[in-house]
C-alpha cells in the first residue's frame, strides 16, 4: 500500500490505485491509441544489468502482444469490452457510481477485466455503523464478513471510510514472510511473482510488498513525465496539477491537498475535517462521515448543536482529523 499520512475517504482503495496503475502501460505498436487505452501487465524477465532488464522487458512485453494478437482473444487492460470481460480500465460501458446506488465516487474495472470495482465510490450514510444500499460494510457493520470469509487465514477486518470496500491490511496469512509466493499472496518479501514498477504502469523504480503479502507497494516507483506539470498517461496529478480535485473532494473539509512526488496518488497530509473539529451554536459538521458516524453516537450533535462533547467523540470514535 502507499505510504502517505493519511488515505483520502473517497479516493481509492489501495488496490484499486493499483489496479490503476496496472494499466497504465502502452499497448503494442500497431495499436490506436485512445485516452483511455491501457496496455496489459508485462512480466518481467531476471538480468544481470538494469540494461539488461529494461531489454528484457520490452522483448516481453512484444512477444506477450504477438500472442494475444496471434490468439485474436480479448485483451484485459487495452480500454475496449471485447467478449467476456465486463469492463476494461476506465471504460466501465457507461456506468458510474450513481447508478450503482452510491452518492459518488470514481468507478473503475477490476485489473483482470472481470467485474467493476466499486473501491472508489461513497455514500453519504457512510458512517452510521449500519449497512445501507450500496455499501459493503460500514463502520464496526461488515456485513458478517471477517478475514477468513475473504480468503485469509485470520487477522482483523475493517471497512474502508468509503464504505465501498473492506479493508484486509489487517488480515494475515500463515504463510506470509516466507519469502514464497504461496497460495492467496499477491507476493511474499522479495519474491514479485515476476512484477516490477514497469509491469505496474510505471517507468521505473523500485516495486515491494506490502506487510501481508496482499498487494504490492508501488510508492517507489517513478514516471518519466511525473515533473513536468501535465497529468500524462499512469499519473493521478503532477505537481501543483490536480486535475481539479481538492480535499473536499476526497472527503475532507478545507485544507490543501498535494501531489505525491511520484504522480501516482494524492498527499492528504495538509487537509482536515474543517468545522467538524471545533465546537459550535449549529448543528452537524462539514464531512458526511464524520457527521453520521458522530450523530449515531449522539443526535444532540445533528438536532441541537455541534459542542464540545461532539468534537470529542468525532476524534475518538469517528476518525476525525483536526490536525
Amino acid at each position: 500500500m502507499q505510504t502517505s499520512a493519511r488515505s483520502p475517504r473517497l479516493g481509492l482503495a489501495p488496490h484499486a490505485l493499483l489496479a490503476l496503475a496496472a494499466m497504465a502501460s502502452a499497448c503494442s505498436s500497431g495499436a490506436e491509441e485512445t485516452n483511455n487505452t491501457f496496455a496489459a501487465s508485462i512480466t518481467l524477465t531476471g538480468a544481470d544489468t538494469d540494461v539488461g532488464e529494461e531489454d528484457d522487458t520490452e522483448d516481453t512485453a512484444d512477444q506477450g502482444e504477438d500472442e494475444d494478437d496471434d490468439d485474436g482473444g480479448p485483451v484485459c487492460g487495452n480500454g475496449q469490452i471485447e467478449p467476456g470481460e465486463t469492463c476494461d480500465g476506465l471504460n466501465v460501458g457507461g456506468q458510474n457510481c450513481l447508478g450503482l446506488g452510491f452518492d459518488g465516487g470514481l468507478l473503475v474495472c477490476q485489473d483482470d477485466c472481470s467485474d467493476l470495482d466499486i473501491s472508489g465510490c461513497a455514500s453519504d450514510s457512510c458512517g452510521n455503523n449500519f449497512v445501507e444500499d450500496a455499501e459493503v460494510c460500514d463502520g464496526s457493520d461488515l456485513n458478517n464478513q471477517n478475514c477468513i470469509t475473504q480468503g485469509f487465514d485470520g487477522g482483523v477486518l475493517a471497512c474502508t471510510e468509503s464504505c465501498s470496500a473492506f479493508d484486509t491490511s489487517g488480515c494475515t496469512i500463515e504463510t506470509c514472510g516466507n519469502g514464497q509466493v504461496d497460495e492467496g499472496e499477491v507476493c511474499d518479501g522479495t519474491a514479485l511473482a515476476g512484477q516490477g514498477c514497469i509491469s505496474q504502469g510505471f517507468t521505473g523504480g523500485q516495486l515491494a510488498c506490502n506487510a501481508n503479502c496482499d498487494s504490492y507497494d508501488t510508492s517507489a516507483c517513478t514516471l518519466e513525465t511525473c515533473g513536468n506539470g501535465a497529468i500524462d498517461e499512469g499519473e493521478s496529478c503532477d505537481g501543483s496539477n490536480l486535475d481539479g480535485e481538492t480535499c473536499a473532494t476526497n472527503g475532507y473539509g478545507e485544507g490543501t491537498l498535494q501531489c505525491a512526488d511520484n504522480c501516482d496518488y494524492f498527499d492528504v497530509s495538509t487537509c482536515n475535517d474543517g468545522d467538524c473539529c471545533a465546537a459550535k451554536d449549529t448543528p452537524g459538521c462539514q464531512v458526511s462521515f464524520v457527521e453520521n458516524c458522530t450523530c449515531a453516537i449522539d443526535d444532540f450533535c445533528c438536532e441541537t448543536a455541534w459542542d464540545e462533547f461532539c468534537v470529542e467523540k468525532a476524534l475518538e470514535s469517528c476518525a476525525a482529523v483536526c490536525e
